[in-house]
């Protein structure tokens, strides 16, 4: 065990020290070792020709590939408007995956995914309040007051008492989990103990006390379609039951969904709703009843609501899938939620310590004599005699002076009357020095970062490959016509007929053009192997 290890050990240390040498060079353009090695492995899995996995195969066709890159760019291929446009487009698109700190991202997506196993049963006051901090604290103080009554009494005798002229929300919400509701709310929920209620804290709707009546397993996800008359319309008790009635007697409950449903939205569809979960639902009466159905095809009992009186149809159940099934929708979640605030702030703040720089600056101590009350109304102008030539901050080679900030705070302004003016300049300049980061960080990521530059590369050499294979090889018109039927006559044998292997026969046209045309690359861009290195690199993948 040790021997082999040591082997390994040795030989990883021996091949990395030679990544960069030159396995081979294509009219004297060098490809190293690193980037065979990389592809190479990362290919292999894919790889279902068992010939393709030997080492020298998989050189031949690497050797192809780079043959018919020098052909496309010795063609200009990569200058062509459209191939910019569409390389440009990839490129921002691919940025907005590497413009996140990828750790605090997994971070709260395992926070996420382990919510959503288990629902929690809450109840809430929320008090909402002014911006002023004397009201706040009196808001804070009543509800503290409150939190013995909110424990002991159910929420139609804590309004008796406290709520008599609908000052404030109390409502029971039922169950949720992640995502149902907003991010400090959530958390607040699932760290509050099953019968407590929690201290005091502000949302952006007001100030909040919970009460945690029940936390249990998730019930996943169910599909149902529903029949809704309205309460209000005469008779709407008997019309529910003949209903029922009817579907207990074998008629389709979608084609009485689509007669007689009175929600409109859903009626048409025969009464079938989109897929929710625990919390989804306003009505905690209908979500009750849903959930208690079994088996597809179940069909519920009259059910009340403050809407109207519904029948219900199981459709389907879902499960809470495994983590890396639903990591991609748990992702689109996050980043539409307030987490991703969250996310978005330890991003920024890794690029103050990757750029050495703080929020803090001295130099807005001179904004701070030359700006009024006109931002917070904003209707701010800059005025004459700020100098270009004063540099407020510097990231890496790009200096930004005093008049870009003016400038840009001339240009980015948003009324906010309630707050302080020395903290919305503040904020201004924390906007102002993400921007100019991120335009840094976006301008040199292709060359700091290995695994974006490596993914860009790929796409930027297969668009180039599929644009010149487009109009060297794929490209069939009816001026090929003859060198098919010619191609199809000299290799009949293979065929039935033209008419009915057409798509073959174009097919393997089309592959015997490629040979011809590789050999003449070959001709055309001389190839010269390192055989030193391509005898390290057939070492390492034969497990000798």
């Amino acid at each position: 065990m040790y021997k082999i290890f040591l082997f390994f050990f040795c030989f990883s240390f021996s091949f990395s020290q030679n990544e960069k040498d030159v396995l081979f060079t294509v009219s004297d353009s060098p490809v190293y070792v690193e980037e065979f090695h990389r592809v190479y492995n990362k290919n292999i899995d894919l790889i279902k020709d068992s010939d393709q996995r030997d080492v020298q195969t998989y050189l031949d066709l690497f050797i192809n590939y780079k043959l018919k890159l020098a052909e496309a760019y010795s063609l200009d291929l990569h200058k062509e408007n459209a191939y910019l446009k569409e390389l440009n487009k990839y490129a921002k698109q691919l940025q907005n995956s590497y413009l996140t700190d990828k750790k605090t991202e997994e971070k709260f997506l395992k926070e996420a995914y382990e919510r959503t196993k288990y629902e929690v049963k809450v109840s809430h006051v929320l008090i909402r309040y002014s911006e002023s901090d004397k009201d706040s604290i009196k808001v804070i103080q009543k509800l503290k007051n409150f939190r013995n009554d909110f424990l002991e009494l159910n929420i139609d005798n804590f309004n008796k008492k406290h709520n008599k002229n609908n000052e404030y929300i109390v409502e029971d919400l039922g169950y949720f989990s992640a995502f149902k509701m907003i991010y400090n709310f959530e958390n607040v929920a699932y760290d509050t103990q099953i019968g407590e209620v929690s201290l005091p804290f502000k949302t952006r709707f007001g100030y909040h006390i919970i009460k945690v009546h029940d936390k249990r397993p998730s019930l996943g996800e169910i599909n149902v379609g529903h029949i809704m008359i309205y309460k209000s319309k005469e008779n709407s008790v008997e019309k529910i039951n003949s209903v029922l009635d009817s579907i207990n007697k074998g008629a389709s409950f979608e084609y009485l969904a689509k007669k007689y449903s009175e929600d409109k939205n859903s009626s048409f569809k025969g009464g079938r709703l989109n897929s929710f979960s625990s919390g989804q639902i306003n009505s905690i009466p209908f979500e009750n009843a849903a959930f208690k159905l079994k088996n597809p095809g179940d069909i519920s009992e009259v059910v009340e609501t403050k809407y109207g009186w519904h029948i219900i149809k199981l459709y389907s159940k879902k499960n809470i899938q495994s983590y890396e099934e639903i990591k991609y929708e748990l992702l689109n979640k996050l980043k539409k939620s307030s987490r991703f605030d969250f996310i978005s702030d330890s991003f920024y703040e890794s690029l103050l310590t990757k750029y050495n720089l703080s929020y803090e600056n001295k130099e807005l101590k001179y904004f701070d004599s030359i700006v009024d009350n006109s931002l917070l109304n904003a209707n701010w102008s800059m005025p004459e005699g700020i100098s270009d030539k004063t540099n407020m901050v510097a990231i890496l080679n790009s200096t930004y002076s005093l008049l870009d900030f003016a400038d840009y705070l001339e240009n980015n302004q948003s009324k906010n009357p309630k707050k302080s003016l020395y903290n919305v300049l503040r904020e201004k300049y924390r906007s102002f020095l993400n921007l100019k980061m991120l335009k840094i960080y976006k301008d040199n990521l292709e060359k700091e970062n290995a695994d974006y530059r490596n993914v860009l590369n790929e796409y930027r050499e297969g668009l180039l490959l599929f644009n010149l294979m487009q109009d060297k090889i794929w490209t069939y018109n009816e001026s090929d016509s003859l060198k098919l039927k010619d191609f199809f006559n000299k290799n009949s044998v293979n065929y039935k007929s033209f008419e009915s292997d057409k798509g073959k026969i174009i097919g393997d046209y089309q592959e015997k053009l490629e040979l011809e045309w590789i050999k003449e690359l070959k001709l055309k861009y001389p190839v010269l192997i390192n055989k030193k290195a391509l005898r390290r690199i057939k070492k390492m993948y034969s497990y000798e």
